[in-house]
């Protein structure tokens, strides 16, 4: 039963529980949003309904038209002018074996396709009751929440890399261009000198240290071994995760990691091009493959483990060479000549260190900075993909040395983002005393010193409701 709604009451709504670390983040929006509007609100918890009459007759319409086998057509699909598609095919992209099992992938894209129209349907529902609204795990279904809401008004809050937790509000001339990438991604800035001299000096001490990103710390990184002639091959591509967050920064034409990854390589085979793979960290984080087996099997990253030596074995070519250690990044840099070896991503954060070390490098528009922000040689679309690999290396454009610093200022130097003072976890660890290191902040002791500490809990999101960006669409 939903929540029966009072007259002249402001409620302030959220996908979560309020407990554990929603409790902070949730608790935080909250008071954040009281100070904007000089209100006091009362906390909702959403709770799906069952889609309308309207979605059920729209949902059997696309059975029955037999578009549900096309991938593109799926992610591209609208309903009541929200993109339901793509955020229901990056749910249906978290189990693994919907990327290469047909049956099962029509099974999970029905169901997260159901599921996505009674999102769209809720949101419209709590739409005329709410002043705003904390959304956890915008880049999945609950994406949906966050394009109704803005484009109904609604001020809403979540946090995703490369921001922290952040709140937006549309403005009218902003509502019918708006996706969601437009939240997250990064904007140029000018930078004067002292800035630029100040994002240099981060970025050394970043190539230096493998365990400076916060989600790397965790991964245990091996000694190159110096068997591989790397002057045979021209290109490197850099891997990316199988599962996760598949479509964060919009769609180019792949529906994720493992069909541009795989049909990426098959382009330079078939141009006869060298190459080698390069696999993301993670998936040879050995404090998770020597696991045992149940709980290896139930870790995304040993998921995406699988999924790699899978890829790797559809390939029997001196050509194609696969890399099956998790490689420093400046050390592997290091052993590639900048004016022979071009290096191909998707959309890693890890061709910023490429470009700024002077490489050549092709990558989805779709990816980390807005694509006004012309740093590498990019592609929209796999016709483009096409075309951009099968130019010759003289043809491909280096990035500009201003433009690389300008994001790495924007990432490094934000001042809520994941190396900020302001940023919230920083603030979780300091004001309650969490040491322990974990991979994605979310640990035990942590959530153990939320349910403790009742007076640190609420020092903690009084600091944390004062250090939330804005993001001006």
């Amino acid at each position: 039963m939903l929540k029966k709604y009072q007259k002249n009451v402001n409620y302030f709504a959220s996908t979560r529980k309020i407990s554990s670390i929603y409790k902070i983040l949730a608790g935080a929006s909250q008071k954040n949003i009281e100070k904007k509007l000089n209100i006091k609100t009362e906390i909702l918890i959403i709770k799906k309904k069952f889609p309308s009459i309207k979605f059920l007759f729209f949902f059997m319409y696309w059975i029955l038209s037999g578009k549900l086998f096309s991938n593109e057509k799926y992610i591209q699909l609208q309903y009541r002018g929200h993109n339901l598609g793509r955020f229901a095919y990056a749910t249906t992209s978290i189990n693994i074996e919907s990327s290469y099992k047909v049956l099962k992938s029509l099974i999970l894209k029905l169901k997260y396709l159901f599921l996505a129209g009674a999102v769209i349907d809720t949101a419209y529902y709590y739409s005329i009751k709410i002043c705003g609204a904390y959304v956890d795990h915008g880049v999945y279904l609950n994406g949906l929440y966050i394009d109704v809401f803005l484009k109904n008004d609604i001020r809403i809050y979540s946090n995703n890399y490369p921001k922290g937790l952040f709140t937006a509000k549309l403005k009218k001339r902003s509502k019918i261009n708006f996706s969601y990438e437009k939240l997250i991604q990064i904007k140029h800035k000018k930078m004067n000198s002292s800035q630029e001299t100040r994002v240099k000096k981060i970025i050394k001490k970043t190539l230096a240290d493998p365990n400076f990103m916060p989600w790397m710390k965790m991964v245990k990184f091996k000694k190159q071994k110096n068997i591989i002639d790397y002057n045979k091959f021209d290109y490197i591509i850099y891997a990316h995760a199988f599962t996760d967050a598949q479509l964060i920064f919009g769609y180019d034409g792949y529906a994720n990691m493992r069909d541009w990854l795989i049909e990426t390589i098959n382009i330079l085979k078939k141009l006869k091009k060298p190459v080698i793979i390069k696999p993301h960290p993670n998936f040879y984080d050995y404090s998770l493959l020597n696991l045992n087996k149940k709980n290896k099997e139930k870790n995304i990253s040993y998921k995406d483990h699988q999924m790699y030596l899978k890829i790797k074995n559809m390939y029997n070519d001196s050509k194609i060479h696969f890399l099956d250690e998790p490689y420093f990044n400046m050390e592997f840099l290091n052993k590639l000549n900048k004016k022979k070896h071009t290096i191909i991503t998707h959309h890693s954060s890890a061709i910023l260190e490429c470009c700024y070390m002077g490489f050549k490098c092709i990558s989805s528009k779709s990816t980390v900075w807005d694509e006004k922000i012309k740093l590498t040689n990019s592609f929209s679309s796999r016709i483009q993909n096409k075309k951009i690999l099968s130019k010759k290396f003289k043809h491909l454009k280096y990035s500009k040395s201003i433009d690389v610093l300008n994001i790495f200022n924007e990432i490094y130097f934000n001042k809520y983002g994941p190396y900020g003072d302001g940023y919230f976890i920083t603030l979780l660890r300091q004001i309650l005393g969490v040491k322990q290191v974990s991979r994605f902040g979310y640990d035990k002791e942590l959530n153990n010193q939320i349910k403790k500490s009742k007076i640190k809990t609420i020092k903690t999101i009084d600091s944390i409701s004062k250090n939330i960006e804005e993001i001006i669409l």
